[in-house]
Formats: C-alpha cells, sequence, structure tokens
C-alpha cells in the first residue's frame, strides 16, 4: 500500500492517478463492452482484484495501460488456471475466443476498480490523516475500503446508481463484520447526462418526469466530472461531504448498521 508518512506523497499521487484517468483512451475499448461471451462467475484463482491492487494501488512506479495489465494476468494465469477454466466451460472453442471473452470481462472489473482507486487517491489526499486502508482481501468479503473513525472501522462499498437508483442489495455478513463495524454505501452515479440534457427539451417527456431528471442532473454536475475521455470520477466537494456525514453519524449508529446510499446523495 502507498506510505502514509506525509500527505506530499498522497497529494502527488492523487495527481499521477489523475492524470492516468484522464488520458485512457477509453474509446478504444468501446469494442470490449459488447463482449458477453464470459459471463460465467470466476473461479477465485481467475479474480484479478490482487493484480489490479499491486498495480495500480500498491505501486509506486507508472501505472500501465489496460493492455499490459491484461497481459500480466494472461501471462501469470493461463496455466493452469485459465486452461482448467477453458475445459469446464468452453470445451471445443478456441483459445482466442476465450481470451478476448475475459478480456472484455476483466475490461469492465479494471473500469470499476479504477473508480473505487480514484475516490480512495481522493480522499487520502483530502484526508491524509484519515487514511482510507485498502486490500484485494478486503475487496473480496465485499468492503472495497475502509476508515477508522473515533476508534470505529467503517467499511465504504462504492455503489454503481443508475436513473432508476438500482443498486445491489448486499447483506452486512459476519464476515464482513469482523472487519468493520459498520458500512456505509458510497453512491456513484452511472448516467448518460447529455442523453438526459436531450429528454428535458422533449416535448414529449412528462413535466414530472422531466423534474426528475432535473434533480438527477443536478446531483451528477454538482458532485461528478466527466473527462474528456469519457471518465467519471469523484468531486472533492462531495468526498469532503461523505466524510462530513461519517464524522457525524458515527457517534450514533449502532454496530452492525448501514448507512444507505440515499444518505449521500439527495435526488
Amino acid at each position: 500500500m502507498p506510505s502514509t508518512d506525509t500527505s506530499t506523497n498522497w497529494q502527488t499521487r492523487h495527481e499521477q492517478f489523475e492524470a492516468f484517468l484522464q488520458n485512457l483512451p477509453l474509446e478504444n475499448y468501446a469494442p470490449l463492452r459488447k463482449i458477453k461471451t464470459v459471463e460465467q462467475d470466476l473461479p477465485r484463482p481467475l479474480i484479478p482484484l490482487d493484480l489490479f491492487y499491486a498495480l495500480y494501488w500498491e505501486n509506486e512506479a507508472d501505472f500501465p495501460p489496460y493492455e499490459e495489465a491484461f497481459a500480466r494476468y494472461w501471462e501469470e494465469r493461463r496455466c493452469p488456471h485459465i486452461t482448467d477454466f477453458i475445459e469446464k466451460y468452453f470445451y471445443g472453442c478456441s483459445v482466442e475466443f476465450v481470451k478476448e471473452g475475459l478480456r472484455a470481462r476483466l475490461y469492465r472489473i479494471w473500469l470499476s476498480v479504477l473508480t473505487q482507486f480514484q475516490f480512495q487517491y481522493l480522499w487520502n489526499a483530502l484526508f491524509p490523516n484519515l487514511p482510507l486502508e485498502s486490500t484485494a482481501e478486503l475487496d473480496q468479503a465485499g468492503i472495497d475500503t475502509k476508515v477508522t473513525i473515533n476508534g470505529i472501522a467503517v467499511g465504504l462499498q462504492v455503489k454503481k446508481v443508475s436513473y432508476r437508483r438500482e443498486v445491489s442489495s448486499r447483506r452486512f455478513t459476519q464476515r464482513q463484520q469482523r472487519l468493520v463495524s459498520v458500512l456505509a454505501e458510497i453512491p456513484y452515479l452511472v448516467i448518460d447526462a447529455e442523453k438526459l440534457e436531450q429528454q428535458l427539451e422533449s416535448p414529449r417527456v412528462k413535466p414530472e418526469s422531466k423534474e426528475k431528471k432535473r434533480r438527477l442532473l443536478k446531483e451528477f454536475y454538482k458532485n461528478f466530472v466527466k473527462y474528456p475521455n469519457g471518465f467519471v470520477a469523484f468531486k472533492k466537494e462531495y468526498v469532503k461531504r461523505i466524510c462530513q456525514i461519517l464524522e457525524e453519524k458515527i457517534s450514533s449508529i449502532e454496530a452492525g448498521s448501514t448507512i444507505p446510499y440515499k444518505t449521500f446523495l439527495d435526488f
């Protein structure tokens, strides 16, 4: 894990990571979003979290592009793990067919992890004396990252929320309660802002629907920024508010409780 000795280190790492995100050629990966040939639950040896943490969170050097990360994944896990996976689920298919499916599957995981890390780097740059702890082991337990506030361990889950407020429902498990006392769901809006703006101009959209879209867009522009390459990042004002809310609530919340995502966004 990167050093937490000085705020300068976290500020520098945050700036480096932001530069990396803003220069990602996301348009080059567009074809991968359409490939859904490998949708099975990945066996533990094929879950890439440990590699992604090593390359983008624990790594003190440059952040590698996706192609390089996937190449390393393929080389390290092809024998015997990927070979066994192919024999079980894709017997008779070509290796290249499965490789392209895995490349697409891992890209979606990769992009989600980068979003989580952007939040973490920004938080640690803003609050170097209240650093987030994040490991692949925590992530695999359903805790993206955790922070200790007033002696209470709080687990944070970055939740993707769409226009319809779809959000996965995960129980606060006994395993998680051995790691943290409280869970907080941190909402990350996944919307097409340009499409919503167009719908606001359409006379066919009902007034009540337009009002809902306006509130959603207001929250989006207030709390997130979309870079020219399409990556959507947390704004520092939003992260500051999340920290403030956690500090205000932590003293009165019971162990084993979950702070729902609606606590942090108003729409």
